[in-house]
Formats: structure tokens, C-alpha cells, sequence
């Protein structure tokens, strides 16, 4: 038993590592601005399709532009990266595909965003960043309508990655915007948490 305990420490070490620095590439900034998501891919089969959506809520400015890059498994850029300005109370759609692409594209769909390139397999993962230089600065517009953050983090990201063949995919995972779950700013001690769950019936 001791044998196989200490053959196992050095591997679950090595794994732990490996995951550590696998993430650290996708993750190595601050997400007190930006948004990643850790998977979209495209190839002559699938696609990845997200939406941005302007949630209207107060603190919000009422225009709020970010730039979407898909950023391959090997760290360079696929495609030019989507810019674009979102207005409260819309929702912006952005489509990674391949080149020349039948039914997915900028005829058909005009307004929608699109990141293209090659029609091979490539994957990696999304960086989502402000255009505005100061983001956590309220826009100036003196108490008039859409004064506010242009936080990219207030937004409200969805996707999927979608297999065409059987029209099946799976959903994506934002981390860093406004659905993305973190402790509260504040614990006041003098308050305690219940972390027993449920009571019993």
C-alpha cells in the first residue's frame, strides 16, 4: 500500500503541473476587465457561435465596446479579431468559422460579427477585452441617460461550440462576466454561513 501511494505523489504532482501551467496560458490576466472563455474551435464540420448581450442594468454606460479575439492552441491569432460597440439592450452575435463557409457567413447573416479563418481543425481558447482605456471609470456624461461603466465585465456572454453534421455542439463557459461567480467583496464575520446545505425532511 505504501508502494503504491508513493508512486502515485509524483504523478498526481506532474498532472497537477501540467494543468497549472496549461492554464496559465490561457488565463495570465486580470479579469477585473476582460472575459476568456477556455474552448471554441472550427474546422470543416463545426463552428463556434457567441452572443454578447447588453443587459441595460444600472451603473451600465449605455455603450459598452469590447474586441473578441480567438486565439489558437498554439498562441496565435485565428482570424482578425471582432470589435465592435454594444448599445443597452442588444444583443451582439459573433461567429468563428472557416473560411468560405456555405451557409455561415456575412451574406448571409449581416449583422453578425465574424472571426474567419483556415477550414482546418483549430481550437483554443477566447479573450475578451475593453476598448475603453478605463473601463472601472464612469463615462461622462454629467446624470444624463447611459452614464456609466464601460465594463466589459457587466456584459452578459453566451456561446456554443456547434457540430453541423447533427446539429449538436455543447455550451461554452465565460469566466469573467457578469454571470461569472466570485466570493462577495466583503464577508462581514459578524454574520455567520450556513454551509450545511438543506435541511433534512
Amino acid at each position: 500500500m505504501k508502494t503504491k501511494l508513493i508512486t502515485r505523489v509524483p504523478n498526481m504532482v506532474a498532472i497537477l503541473a501540467f494543468l497549472a501551467l496549461l492554464a496559465g496560458n490561457a488565463f495570465a490576466i486580470e479579469n477585473s476587465s476582460r472575459i476568456v472563455s477556455p474552448y471554441w474551435q472550427s474546422d470543416s464540420g463545426s463552428y463556434t457561435f457567441i452572443a454578447v448581450s447588453h443587459t441595460s442594468l444600472s451603473g451600465m454606460a449605455s455603450q459598452i465596446g469590447v474586441t473578441v479575439n480567438a486565439i489558437t492552441n498554439d498562441q496565435s491569432a485565428f482570424g482578425t479579431a471582432a470589435t465592435f460597440t454594444i448599445t443597452s439592450g442588444t444583443t451582439q452575435r459573433i461567429f468563428i468559422t472557416r473560411t468560405g463557409h456555405t451557409t455561415v457567413n456575412s451574406t448571409s447573416i449581416p449583422t453578425a460579427q465574424f472571426i474567419t479563418g483556415t477550414t482546418n481543425f483549430e481550437h483554443g481558447h477566447l479573450r475578451i477585452d475593453p476598448i475603453a482605456t478605463s473601463p472601472t471609470t464612469t463615462s461622462s456624461n454629467a446624470g444624463l441617460v447611459g452614464q456609466g461603466y464601460r465594463d466589459a465585465t457587466m456584459l452578459s456572454f453566451w456561446g456554443a461550440v456547434v457540430v453541423e453534421q447533427n446539429t449538436t455542439g455543447f455550451a461554452m463557459e465565460f469566466i469573467g462576466d457578469m454571470h461569472d461567480s466570485a466570493a462577495a467583496g466583503v464577508l462581514n464575520s459578524a454574520e455567520g454561513i450556513d454551509v450545511s446545505g438543506p435541511a433534512a425532511p
